[in-house]
């Protein structure tokens, strides 16, 4: 049997914040090797972790911090190497305790690469300190 070596999944290893404001955040990026499964596509995982960091960029952009309680995900096409992808994320509900957000992926093309929605557990008021401003 071969041995396989499970290396680190860089969701983040080259990005661009388009948008990043009152619950909306747009996210550029290209598929990369090190983002790829056995079969040449984009992990699934690696898209999945897309879709997470944007559902928390979308509470930060509202001034809040917050945890995942729950999430769903639907991988509709296969990303592949090269492709640009373009992740926009948007609060479909903003709650005092929780936040839901929907994630789109779409390719350089525009077809929808996955569809996440994330229940989003508030965990306080964001710092001043800790404000990212774009």
């Amino acid at each position: 049997m071969k041995d396989f070596h499970f290396d680190a999944i860089a969701a983040f290893e080259n990005y661009e914040i388009e948008e990043m404001k009152g619950g909306r955040v747009v996210v550029t990026t290209k598929v990369v090797d090190s983002s790829l499964n056995y079969y040449g596509n984009a992990h699934g995982g690696y898209l999945f972790t897309l879709c997470d960091q944007i559902s928390g960029l979308v509470l930060i952009s509202q001034g809040v911090d917050g945890v995942t309680l729950q999430s769903s995900i639907n991988y509709l096409k296969a990303g592949r190497l090269g492709d640009v992808l373009t992740i926009r994320g948007h609060c479909v509900h903003a709650g005092r305790t929780t936040r839901v957000v929907d994630v789109v992926i779409a390719n350089q093309e525009g077809a929808n690469v996955c569809k996440a929605t994330f229940t989003m557990f508030v965990t306080g008021e964001r710092k001043e300190e800790a404000r990212v401003r774009i």
